[in-house]
């Protein structure tokens, strides 16, 4: 996305701060949605669930503060292990 963004299309990203510190977290939230970027909600350890378009993700990789900038589908767990998790 960030090498070939399709122009006008939304992406929703996990952007994890440095810190978890309240303050920092807040200059974070300003500073995505300065950079033109959606807040949609605060998340564990720092991070920011962000709605933006997928050209704006270079303007977000630039911000301070910023520890990774992930896609939602690639943060969490989900499935069943089921058989593949062996008792052995």
């Amino acid at each position: 996305m960030r090498e070939d963004p399709i122009q006008g299309e939304t992406v929703s990203l996990v952007v994890t701060g440095e810190s978890e510190d309240e303050e920092t977290v807040e200059e974070l939230e300003a500073a995505v949605e300065d950079a033109g970027a959606s807040v949609e909600k605060r998340l564990a350890f720092g991070a920011l669930e962000v709605t933006t378009t997928q050209e704006l993700i270079d303007d977000l990789c630039t911000l301070s503060g910023i520890e990774s900038i992930e896609t939602t589908n690639t943060v969490g767990v989900s499935g069943d292990a089921g058989e593949d998790v062996g008792t052995e």
